[in-house]
């Protein structure tokens, strides 16, 4: 049985009352979800409770839900779509800045992880290469490598087409690349805490552009 199918088959289960696919759904999505949000904010009690209020959401609505054959994005994208939300409204009354609200690969863990295993030099130049990125790029890769998520399901997730999608990818490591050429990759990708370090640099040539 493919992914794709089982899917299909655990959440058409949940959409008719099922309790067993809802605990399924819920043990298999949270810490995804809940890392995920990271990105956004470091507010770890409102990412609870927005986990918690998109679940009970999704209970409530039933059968009126759509059917999905890709449980991870459909819920990524429902809580993307909250936490959003949630932080623009709140920078908003705080008057924050526009970027308060947007994606951040170098969240506090992860900035944490790199001060602890490497030297000053190289852990400003991976903090200040990432920080070059922009948010969507940021997020492209992380949905990307750590998810391994399809450029059809990231493209329905920002509401852009596939080519979109592609072309942020291959700016984003072309520019990675270029900044960070001299130390080894591996460690890079391995400290960005994404799963696939070889495969997202091998599928680019020397000039950046993206191979299948």
């Amino acid at each position: 049985m493919t992914n794709t199918i089982k899917d299909m088959i655990i959440w058409d289960s949940f959409r008719e009352g099922n309790s067993k696919a809802l605990e399924l759904i819920y043990e298999e999505n949270y810490s995804p979800l809940f890392y995920y949000a990271l990105k956004f904010t470091n507010d770890r009690d409102l990412i609870q409770d927005l986990i918690q209020e998109l679940f009970v959401e999704l209970i409530n609505s039933g059968k009126k839900l759509s059917r999905t054959n890709n449980i991870r994005v459909y819920l990524l994208k429902a809580l993307r779509n909250k936490i959003r939300f949630q932080l623009a409204r709140t920078a908003r009354r705080q008057s924050r800045p526009a970027d308060y609200a947007e994606f951040n690969l170098l969240d506090s863990v992860e900035a944490r992880l790199i001060k602890k295993e490497t030297d000053e030099t190289i852990q400003n130049r991976i903090t200040s290469a990432v920080k070059k990125l922009s948010p969507k790029q940021q997020e492209v890769i992380y949905l990307r490598f750590y998810h391994d998520m399809p450029f059809t399901e990231i493209a329905g997730l920002f509401e852009v087409n596939v080519q979109t999608v592609r072309n942020l990818l291959t700016r984003a490591i072309t520019q990675l690349k270029e900044e960070l050429g001299k130390i080894n990759k591996q460690m890079i990708l391995f400290l960005l805490n994404l799963r696939n370090p070889v495969s997202l640099f091998k599928r680019f040539g020397n000039h950046g552009s993206f191979q299948r």
